[in-house]
């Protein structure tokens, strides 16, 4: 069975701050150089029946999670690291029609969620995949700040999200807009509702609406049509959300643009018909090619040419 599933990812820079209070960048490479060697040296051990308790662990809202694998992309110097939440919770296990049952694992066994990180050294840029069902940024920040306290090298340390400053004029030069949500407040949200059902219901604190185009490459919102809404809506306080996913030339790819947060953000797709779950090799070949390549989005230029 095909699957295609659409996979985000969010770009931070390691920051510091220092005792005169200024905020500088924080070079995480010491830090993941020296912990890859140690997970070189434990695999060998492992191989020799050695100590097998060689990965770094940490807990975060009370369950634990793990640093599983650290390594570097000797193409691009790029550091790979696969964090892993480990969930006590076990799923069932069915057909289309047949009885559940609950997978069976031993005490000591987890099932775990990986999201992938890409380290970029030179440039001090973390680019961190998105799962829900695994750590988020935060998490991440946390379990990295947990390293580096660990290492003695700091005790401010954080991630800051890089913003997109060039959103909102991206967002109105788009040629092909193919998605547009936002989110409303207050008089907007009641006034959306009266329009639509000619009555404002009690008890409605927001209104939230996804606008889509087919599925087909060819397919668009009305371009005139997502300008107006863009211009309406951009700068009103009652808007708590508005992001679209557009393409800004005929071969460009689709790609996902944050209007009221300015995050800057990547996606791909992945198609799972022959593997059951993301593969992380696969979704770090993804990255470098999102974060290097030009057709392809180009994020390590636009992050150079913002600063």
């Amino acid at each position: 069975m095909a699957v295609i599933k659409r996979v985000g990812f969010n770009f931070f820079e390691p920051i510091t701050q220092r005792e005169d209070g200024n905020v500088v960048g924080f070079n995480l490479v010491p830090i993941f150089e020296h912990i890859r060697q140690q997970y070189v040296t434990g695999r060998e051990q492992e191989g020799a029946q050695g100590n097998q308790e060689y990965k770094r662990v940490y807990t975060y809202n009370f369950e634990p999670a793990r640093l599983s694998d650290v390594s570097v992309d000797y193409a691009t110097q790029y550091y790979h690291l696969t964090f892993e939440r480990l969930s006590y919770t076990l799923p069932n296990r069915t057909t289309l029609h047949g009885e559940s049952e609950m997978l069976d694992l031993d005490d000591d066994e987890y099932i775990g969620h990986e999201v992938s990180v890409l380290y970029d050294p030179e440039n001090h840029v973390l680019m961190i995949q998105r799962n829900r069902d695994s750590l988020g940024p935060s998490a991440i920040s946390s379990f990295i700040q947990s390293l580096v306290v660990e290492a003695e090298a700091g005790n401010n340390f954080s991630i800051a999200m890089i913003s997109d400053d060039t959103a909102r004029r991206r967002a109105f030069r788009q040629t092909a807009y193919r998605k547009i949500t936002t989110k409303v407040v207050g008089e907007k949200a009641l006034g959306l509702l009266e329009s639509l059902y000619n009555r404002r219901p009690n008890g409605v604190a927001s209104v939230e609406i996804t606008l889509n185009s087919s599925s087909r490459r060819a397919g668009e919102i009305e371009s005139d049509f997502a300008v107006e809404l863009l211009e309406e809506f951009i700068d009103d306080p009652e808007v708590q959300k508005l992001r679209i996913r557009s393409r800004e030339h005929e071969e460009s790819p689709v790609e996902p643009i944050d209007l009221i947060n300015h995050k800057l953000e990547a996606s791909t797709t992945f198609n799972l018909e022959t593997d059951r779950q993301l593969n992380s090799i696969r979704v770090f070949e993804d990255m470098v090619r999102l974060y290097d390549e030009e057709a392809h989005g180009g994020y390590k230029n636009r992050i150079l040419r913002m600063r």
